[in-house]
């Protein structure tokens, strides 16, 4: 950057973040130090010291407030505070000169902007513009309301947790004084019975001591006509004794006291605890119903057979790119949802998903030599090919979370580089059919769910493929159309069924019937939700329309 208060010529190569607006009215480039958010001026050191001679009373940011400069010129670029001359739309995003030189150079398509602003004032988009406004403002004001109420909310949450872990540790010093009792009164009973124990031996052992003692005595004094038998009676008897006295010796244990083996599963199962219990955040999950429905035909010319849409996404421009199964192409649809290109593939489209800026992943397979993953770009209103990877099995299902994309045949489901590598095998189940019939993945990229409409069920996996939750309803009958949200909306539609059914995230359990047949839809293929604008895309079996649902 040049030093402050230095100035050179304009055409000059060298770029500031943000140039002296009186200085490029002089065709001279100097970095600014200030900025006037009354005349929405750049200023340098020199130009600031004549502006506040001239307007003293306003109030200039310097550097260190840099955060502050931006977003007060509506025409000004927010990151450089130069004036937005073009648009880029590869991106979507507004240019200065400045970020065309350092970020978008490579960009194939620049628009210049007021090329793009002729007639835009009478345009049904730009008339819509107070009212989309309007209803997000009221939106924001009733998040606020409900966040404040929230607060409050939270802080009663807390004080109720307290009280439950309290309430459980209270519990467990229960049990834990239980066990001790117990356990004392098995050393208190085994206490006793040792005492009797020793008490009894004790007196055998007098007793038999008493009776020989006794006996020798007797037959030490022995005399008269029975001398001799009186004296092998005496030595039977002592002999009877000390026969019972011998056993009893080599049987008696000594009691030499008592010990204690704790339970060897408590003190570690204690230890391995990290805590209590999980605290966890609790969310409230949006339930959305059918406010309008509209059908807008997607067949074109060149269509020899009704289209069958398996794979419906938006991008960030509100266009819309759909893969027509029976028509062997890839349409590109516009704000208005009217077809405005298309492109020819090799074998049938399977699904789709949008990867990264403009460009699509297509899962193209005929189930039996073709088997690959397409990524096409949209540019300036038209689809174009950039590259394509085979897989050795067939393509059926595809989903992209941060440079890696799940493909799904109909009985696995593989995670790719996308390059076209094999990382992993996540889930497979070769038995059956029909296991996988389409995939999607969370924002977090922590569950993978996937549609089974042999069985009529969604499942949810973690990412080593183990199966989570299962959801198994009679609006879910044939499950094809899947589609997670970034703010995890997940939704499901049952061609069998003919419904739309939104689910909790962690696919645990139906949520709500969005949309039946009453409400209008006919065939349910595939399915696609915009929470910007709250507007569910569906796409029909053997119909040459897709149904648009704005909900509520």
């Amino acid at each position: 950057m040049a030093s402050k208060g230095s100035s050179i010529c304009k055409g000059s190569d060298l770029i500031h973040d943000y140039s002296c607006s009186k200085c490029e009215e002089n065709d001279l480039n100097t970095e600014a130090q200030h900025f006037c958010p009354q005349c929405e001026h750049y200023l340098c050191g020199k130009c600031v010291r004549i502006h506040g001679e001239y307007f003293k009373k306003h109030a200039v940011y310097e550097r260190g407030e840099i955060q502050k400069w931006a977003g007060f010129s509506m025409d000004r670029c927010d990151k450089h505070g130069k004036e937005l001359e073009v648009h880029c739309d590869d991106h979507q995003e507004l240019c200065c000169s400045v970020c065309v030189a350092l970020n978008h150079r490579l960009c194939s398509s620049i628009s210049h902007l007021p090329d793009l602003a002729k007639g835009f004032l009478k345009t049904e988009e730009f008339k819509q513009l107070p009212v989309a406004v309007d209803k997000m403002r009221y939106r924001l004001d009733e998040l606020k309301t409900n966040w404040t109420k929230d607060q409050a909310s939270l802080k009663d949450s807390y004080k109720n947790i307290l009280v439950e872990i309290k309430a459980l540790r209270k519990e467990i010093n229960q049990i834990l004084d239980k066990l001790e009792k117990k356990t004392v009164e098995q050393l208190d009973s085994m206490m006793e019975d040792l005492k009797k124990s020793i008490k009894d031996d004790l007196e055998t052992l007098g007793h038999m001591d008493d009776q020989l003692k006794t006996l020798i005595e007797k037959l030490q004094q022995t005399t008269g006509k029975n001398k001799d038998t009186i004296p092998y009676i005496g030595f039977r008897k002592c002999q009877s004794i000390l026969s019972e006295a011998n056993r009893f010796v080599q049987e008696i244990r000594v009691k030499e006291g008592m010990k204690f083996k704790s339970d060897e599963s408590v003190l570690p199962f204690l230890r391995n605890l990290k805590r209590l219990g999980n605290v966890e955040s609790v969310f409230s999950t949006y339930v959305y119903k059918v406010q309008s429905l509209s059908h807008y035909k997607v067949r074109i010319k060149k269509d020899k057979n009704n289209c069958s849409i398996k794979g419906v996404c938006g991008l960030a421009n509100g266009e819309m790119v759909i893969a027509d199964y029976n028509n062997i192409r890839v349409k590109l649809l516009n704000r208005q949802y009217a077809v405005i290109d298309h492109f020819d593939l090799p074998s049938t489209p399977q699904h789709l998903c949008h990867t990264t800026d403009n460009v699509i992943a297509v899962a193209v397979s005929d189930f039996s030599t073709i088997n690959e993953v397409y990524f096409l770009t949209v540019t300036k209103g038209k689809l174009q090919s950039m590259r394509k990877f085979t897989t050795d099995h067939c393509c059926h299902s595809i989903a992209h979370h941060k440079g890696q994309l799940y493909v799904g045949s109909f009985d696995g489901l593989y995670l790719y580089s996308m390059d076209g590598r094999l990382l992993k095998t996540i889930y497979e189940a070769l038995s059956c059919v029909r296991t996988v019939y389409n995939c999607a993945v969370s924002p977090t990229g922590k569950r993978l769910y996937v549609t089974n409409d042999y069985i009529s069920k969604l499942l949810t996996f973690d990412k080593t493929g183990q199966v989570l939750f299962t959801v198994e309803y009679p609006d879910l009958k044939n499950p094809t159309g899947l589609f997670v949200s970034p703010s995890d909306h997940v939704f499901v539609c049952g061609r069998g069924s003919i419904a739309v059914v939104q689910v909790d995230k962690e696919g645990k359990q139906k949520v709500t019937t969005v949309a039946s047949e009453a409400d209008g839809i006919c065939c349910p293929q595939s399915v696609w939700f915009s929470g910007q604008t709250s507007t569910l895309i569906v796409g029909n079996y053997e119909e040459n329309d897709i149904t648009v649902i704005k909900l509520c």
